[in-house]
């Protein structure tokens, strides 16, 4: 599955932004939703005016902050001579056939059509794409609306909802406030496959209400084997667990909070994870965190303590010391 993130969208546009600059685009038009992150992007990289479909269809009045001018003032969108029609990626041309239609019937302007992302099949719908995307893909600001929900295993703590602090957790009438009235952080417009959760079955009821609460369907919860939620679990067996589950089932995608975790759970199960906290698909065999966990975090602090020993250490030891490192800590 191809992963495109909001960094990797800036820098394909900084990338193909010479095919734009100089043309005479005078107003930046966005389909809305997912096409208004490009064409903001878009529009300040050529100093123009951007606008959504809907505010250019009722020719609405152009606006811009007082911190930056458009290379040229437009009092209403109609007032533009040259527009930039753009989404984020077009697959079936439906949506951009249909701005391009509206419009077309509202004014004879000269519209010119870009997507993002294409695929080669969808070349024909557009005048200018900026990189060549197959299917199967996903973007991280329709992550959380996208069909792959359904085939998809979410954490609860971290990405569906605040995490709750230490010392809440070590009290149960706090937590039990905290299971009925956590802050949500998304809230998916696809049921889930799955919902994992480090609590402990018996607040399994309270849980669902929470997430029945919030609109928030799914076909599973799986909850943690352990007795209390509030005793720490061991993070290696806890990541196996859940390796175990999403491995073994027809899941696609385990969207994790802690970027640990994430590459602990690709690892062991052999399928993408997307994590919040780095905003990055991770895979098996992405590198020595997923690999060797804490023992990767005692190679970095022994790197440091070499350091600085050998900047107090006479040159007669230090390569003493060195060979040392190498032979323990390579």
């Amino acid at each position: 599955m191809k992963f495109k993130s909001y960094k990797d969208l800036g820098q394909d546009i900084q990338n193909n932004i010479h095919k734009l600059q100089g043309e005479g685009y005078d107003l930046v038009v966005g389909i809305p939703r997912s096409g208004m992150i490009p064409a903001y992007m878009i529009g300040l990289l050529l100093n123009v005016n951007c606008t959504d479909l809907n505010s250019f269809l009722n020719n609405a009045s152009i606006k811009s902050g007082i911190t930056r001018k458009g290379a040229r003032t437009l009092n209403t969108a109609w007032d533009a001579e040259k527009i930039l029609l753009v989404d984020d990626s077009v697959m079936t041309g439906r949506s951009i056939r249909a701005a391009l239609e509206q419009i077309k019937d509202r004014t004879s302007r000269q519209v010119t059509r870009l997507a993002i992302y294409v695929e080669r099949d969808s070349i024909k719908f557009i005048d200018i794409f900026f990189e060549i995307a197959p299917g199967p893909r996903v973007f991280q600001w329709n992550i959380f609306h996208h069909p792959v929900l359904g085939s998809s295993y979410v954490e609860l703590e971290g990405v569906l909802c605040l995490e709750p602090d230490r010392g809440v957790i070590q009290e149960e009438e706090r937590y039990r406030d905290y299971l009925m009235n956590a802050k949500p952080l998304v809230l998916p417009t696809y049921k889930l496959h799955t919902i994992v959760t480090h609590r402990s079955e018996e607040y399994r009821e309270l849980t669902l209400r929470w997430l029945e609460k919030h609109n928030i369907e799914h076909d599973h919860l799986i909850m943690s084997d352990a007795s209390s939620t509030r005793k720490a679990e061991d993070f290696e067996e806890y990541a196996a667990q859940l390796a175990n589950h999403y491995g073994s089932s027809i899941a696609r995608l385990f969207f994790a909070k802690k970027e640990l975790m994430a590459r602990r759970v690709a690892e062991h199960s052999g399928k993408p994870v997307f994590c919040l906290e780095s905003s990055e698909m991770c895979h098996p065999g992405m590198g020595s965190v997923a690999k060797n966990g804490k023992q990767h975090l005692v190679r970095v602090a022994m790197r440091k303590l070499r350091r600085k020993f050998l900047l107090m250490t006479p040159d007669s030891t230090k390569q003493v010391m060195q060979r040392f490192y190498r032979k323990c800590f390579r």
